[in-house]
Formats: structure tokens, C-alpha cells, sequence
């Protein structure tokens, strides 16, 4: 079984489930990137439950438990190897939507950095600055606790002593891909603690509108987002100068610190926003499908439609 896009679609989830059913499977087994997970989570809940994905949307809509699901991630970037959710895109919405449930964790996760080994370098970069924006989205967001905020912290160091390295040499830099493989893990703990926020809610909105990888879309929007929180998470953002900057904060380290993490996106060769190909007649949509989304309420300020729009239209001068 196998044919899972990047994205993956409801009707993909939907066959995948009607095969696990039709050979009797016991187990599901998802060996890839984040698409490759989702898709096998939900699989494996739709499989035992019957019916569309958009029959789940939400918080544990089922009602019999999915089939045991081993994740096995081979991307840096995920962390759907430790959480609940399932992000899927719906054609015929043109939206991503989450179904999610308690018994949807994967019952076991081998996370071993040696699978990253033949990745590309741009989808080393790519995904690991989804790792980052999942870190620093839980970090900074309105449910952030103490537990989230000590595995971002861990995720956040980390990617910034590896992901350069890492996407210069995954092959030959073994304590690199190490160390970009425990980050992507720790960052997806952290968010499954806590939450992601306005760069989530954007990138999905996008994503289920124009198909643009998921990764990609977070490092575009990484930095325009944070700058727009402005004082609401200076503070919380100057506290992450230790993993950062490699010094205690300053006045002026929120500013650094945005600095640092724009270099990084530039360092590690990926594209500005231009690259994604997004009409600006669509920007109302996809400011209005952003606000909407069930991550907008963990912003660290109140988010409109409007506040999207204005990110977008900075964006695209």
C-alpha cells in the first residue's frame, strides 16, 4: 500500500483505509515524511471506524479504536511521530483539516537519524525549519507551559547547532543528523503539548488552497509572523537567548534573536515568498480560511482575518 502525495488527500486516506480493511491488516505501518504519517494515523483510525474523513473532523469523533500504528519518520521535521493529529487536505473544500483523537497516538515510533541519510538537502531545510516553527509556535503561543517550553528549548538549540550543517552534509555529518532528528521529535512534543499558532494557521490555509509543501510554507512565513506579535512575545523570545545567541538576554535580543532566525531560513537556501506562486487576489480567502482555523485561538495576540491579510499583502511587495 502505498501512493501517499505530499498534502495527502482525504480520498487517499479513504483508499488506503478501504485496502487495511480489504486485506484484514492488524497493524499500519507509516515509513516516510509527515504526509506519509498523517495519512497512515488516519488510515488507520478511518479503518475501523468507516465513512469520509470529513465524518472526523475534530476531537475524537470515532468511536472504535484505530488500528496499532508503528510511525517510522525519515524527514526532520514532523513530529507526528508523537502526536495525535492527522492534517489532511480536502479537495473539494480546497482546506486542510485535522482529525485528531486521544487513541491516535502511534503506538510505537522508531525515531532513527540514519533514515535521513539520502535525504535532498532542500528537503533537509525544508523540514527542519518546520521543526523550528513548531518549537518556537508552542514557545511563544498562548498554551504554552512548562513542559512545552523545555522541549522547544531543547528542539530550538539544537537546529540551531545542526540544521546548517546537517543540510551541507546529512550523509557524512553524523552528530548534524542526530541532532536534527531529536529536535524534530522534541519540537513535536512540544507542540502536542502545547499548540502551534498564526504561522500554522497560514501555511494550512495555503496549503489546502494551492497544494504548496507544508514545510516550505512555514519557512516563508516564520519570521513576517513572529515581527507581527511584536512586544507580545518579545519576552518569551528574548528568554530563548541562551539557545540562540549563545549569551544571556539583552534589551535588544528579541530583535537579535528574529535576526538569527532569518539567517538561518537565507543559510539553509530556502526561498522567499515569491517562489510559492500565490495570486494576491487570494489573499482575502486565505486571511479569512487562517482565522478560522483551530490553532488561531493559541496566538499570542488576538488574530483577524485582517491581521492575516496584512501579512500577506507586506509579503508580497
Amino acid at each position: 500500500m502505498g501512493g501517499v502525495e505530499a498534502n495527502p488527500r482525504a480520498s487517499t486516506i479513504e483508499r488506503l483505509a478501504d485496502e487495511l480493511r480489504a486485506a484484514q491488516c492488524s497493524l499500519v505501518v507509516g515509513l516516510g515524511g509527515g504526509s506519509v504519517l498523517d495519512a497512515a494515523k488516519a488510515a488507520a483510525m478511518l479503518a475501523t471506524n468507516g465513512g469520509k474523513c470529513t465524518d472526523y473532523i475534530g476531537h475524537d469523533r470515532y468511536s472504535r479504536l484505530p488500528l496499532p500504528f508503528l510511525a517510522v519518520p525519515t524527514t526532520c521535521g514532523t513530529g507526528s511521530e508523537v502526536t495525535w493529529v492527522s492534517v489532511i487536505s480536502d479537495a473539494q473544500s480546497r482546506r486542510k483539516i485535522s482529525v485528531k483523537g486521544e487513541s491516535m497516538f502511534p503506538t510505537r515510533a522508531l525515531v532513527d537519524a540514519e533514515l535521513l541519510s539520502s535525504l535532498p538537502a532542500p528537503l533537509v531545510a525544508a523540514t527542519g525549519i518546520d521543526a523550528l516553527t513548531h518549537a518556537l509556535e508552542a514557545y511563544t503561543g498562548r498554551r504554552s507551559n512548562p513542559a512545552s517550553d523545555a522541549l522547544a528549548q531543547g528542539a530550538v538549540e539544537l537546529l540551531f547547532r545542526n540544521l546548517s550543517r546537517a543540510v551541507a552534509d546529512i550523509a557524512g555529518d553524523a552528530e548534524a543528523r542526530a541532532g536534527v532528528m531529536a529536535a524534530s521529535t522534541l519540537a513535536g512534543l512540544a507542540f502536542g503539548n502545547a499548540d502551534v499558532g498564526p504561522v500554522h494557521c497560514l501555511s494550512e490555509a495555503l496549503g489546502g488552497m494551492f497544494d504548496v509543501a507544508h514545510g516550505l510554507t512555514n519557512a516563508v512565513l516564520l519570521v513576517p509572523v513572529l515581527r507581527s506579535h511584536g512586544k507580545s512575545i518579545e519576552a518569551k523570545l528574548s528568554s530563548l537567548a541562551p539557545q540562540i545567541l549563545g549569551r544571556p538576554a539583552t534589551a535588544d535580543s528579541a530583535h537579535e534573536i528574529l535576526h538569527e532566525i532569518q539567517r538561518l531560513v537565507i543559510e539553509v537556501g530556502l526561498p522567499t515568498f515569491s517562489a510559492l506562486g500565490v495570486p494576491s487576489t487570494a489573499f482575502e480567502e486565505i486571511a479569512v480560511a487562517a482565522e478560522a482555523n483551530g490553532s488561531n485561538p493559541s496566538s499570542p495576540r488576538p488574530m483577524a482575518a485582517g491581521d492575516y491579510r496584512a501579512i500577506l499583502t507586506a509579503l508580497a511587495k
